[in-house]
């Protein structure tokens, strides 16, 4: 059972989308007890999507109730939104987990992960989802940067012990990597049914992005970034007390991929 289902309707939105008849791309954000943050990152979406050479999106939220927050993102989201989808599963299926129900509401053939702590720019789709126009990418990233603007990250390495660490430098062009934060990732719907979509494995949250990047290379595919996108990334806040410590995560991944010589140095 997916859920209740709705279009958010304010009669004063602060965050007015029109969802496309026929959109390029679906933007699926998941939420559990975020709160205000998400209507930040919606509004910054708007802004993007009214630009004349945005590609024509929907927005779809998935919204997880959270025993401490209550309803707090839905009353958020029925206050200051209108043209929102909302999918509002009956229990909490974990990041992963509500991707797959955004993934299944979804009417585009190409998808958009984002999460509710991120702010997109103006101008920041068009590109990620011409990446996947390049023989062998099937996940297109942007370039993290924090709120100041310092570099967050331009991908992940993966290292000797399964464990992630972020790549400083921005590359001139676009890059190949071990894996990108799925904090924003494109990538075509036939892709991520062809690949599985993330493991339910991985619930609640942590290294379900690693996983699938992983099979993407496994399939013979790449994982890009795309410098010439700067997304803005406040990190961890848009899921307050989650449980999932990432080292379990961890574990379950090298269990996962027992077949990966995990030889890259650990960084000192």
């Amino acid at each position: 059972m997916i859920g209740e289902r709705f279009v958010t309707g304010s009669p004063a939105p602060l965050v007015a989308l029109q969802p496309a008849a026929e959109p390029d791309v679906s933007v699926i954000t998941v939420t559990y007890g975020t709160g205000r943050v998400v209507i930040d990152m919606l509004l910054s979406l708007a802004e993007a999507a009214a630009d004349p050479s945005s590609p024509a999106i929907e927005a779809i939220v998935v919204d997880h109730p959270h025993p401490g927050a209550g309803d707090r993102t839905l009353t958020d989201l029925r206050l200051f939104t209108a043209g929102v989808r909302v999918v509002r599963p009956p229990d909490n299926l974990g990041f992963g987990g509500g991707c797959e129900v955004g993934a299944l509401a979804a009417r585009a053939g190409t998808l958009a992960f984002v999460n509710p702590d991120v702010e997109v720019p103006i101008g920041w789709l068009a590109p990620l989802v011409d990446a996947l126009d390049e023989p062998g990418v099937s996940i297109a990233a942007p370039l993290l940067v924090d709120p100041d603007g310092a570099l967050q990250e331009a991908g992940q390495r993966l290292d000797s012990t399964a464990s992630t660490s972020p790549i400083r430098d921005a590359p001139s062009e676009r890059a190949t990597v071990d894996y990108a934060s799925a904090a924003c990732w494109v990538l075509r719907r036939s892709t991520h049914e062809r690949l599985g979509g993330f493991d339910p494995l991985y619930h609640p949250a942590y290294f379900e992005d690693v996983d699938l990047a992983l099979r993407t290379r496994r399939s013979g595919d790449r994982c890009v970034v795309v410098p010439e996108v700067r997304v803005m990334h406040h990190g961890g806040a848009g899921v307050p007390g989650l449980a999932a410590p990432a080292s379990a995560q961890r574990e379950v991944l090298r269990r996962q991929w027992p077949e990966i010589a995990w030889t890259q140095p650990r960084p000192t």
